[in-house]
């Protein structure tokens, strides 16, 4: 065999095992980097479910199984405008929250930080000790850094669940345009806010 076919050998198992690499390790890492997004802290009874604003009314629904498995006493939701909050506490009502028990934010939100602020203060008002907060599995990372930091010095204890049941999961992400857009949003907004650009 001359040096010639010898290095094209070579080449070509190379070039095979790099594919090789790129098909079984691409799913690992794109996995990995999904599953990086989604965090669930260990569920115990609080004082209020928290149900985020900007979904299609799954957050509430988790809310509801929370409240009906006793895990919660009260729904607090985010103001975001008059028309979403009637509707969001005409949802909860459906799913078996008495309105009694349905809270609203003073402050209107517009993203998640003002979320976290104006819930550190409804909680404070209400004088609750824990809250659980329900998000989209891709949100929770960033909602668990953001309302950790919001509620330093509370003295309130914030549990981070994802809703279950949800499109979005840590091996299927990237097959899809909009789970290959919420995730590199969160990447870009988890590094904005431990920059406090945003």
């Amino acid at each position: 065999m001359t040096t010639r076919n010898r290095h094209q050998r070579t080449g070509l198992t190379i070039l095979i095992i790099l594919v090789a690499a790129l098909l079984f390790g691409l799913p690992l890492l794109m996995r990995g980097i999904g599953g990086l997004l989604i965090v669930a802290d260990p569920l115990k009874k609080a004082d209020a479910a928290v149900a985020l604003s900007g979904d299609k009314g799954e957050r509430i629904q988790e809310a509801a199984r929370l409240y009906e498995q006793d895990y919660v006493r009260t729904l607090y939701l985010t103001n975001v405008d008059v028309v979403t909050v009637r509707n969001m506490e005409s949802d909860a009502n459906d799913l078996g929250f008495p309105y009694k028990k349905i809270f609203v934010t003073e402050a209107v939100v517009s993203n998640t930080v003002e979320e976290a602020k104006a819930v550190r203060k409804l909680a404070e008002k209400r004088q609750a000790t824990s809250i659980i907060v329900i998000t989209d599995p891709f949100h929770t990372l960033r909602t668990r850094i953001i309302f950790r930091d919001q509620f330093r010095g509370s003295g309130i204890n914030v549990q981070v669940r994802p809703v279950r049941d949800h499109w979005y999961r840590s091996n299927t992400w990237w097959k899809t345009a909009e789970g290959r857009e919420y995730t590199w949003q969160e990447y870009v907004k988890i590094f904005l806010y431990q920059f406090g650009i945003f």
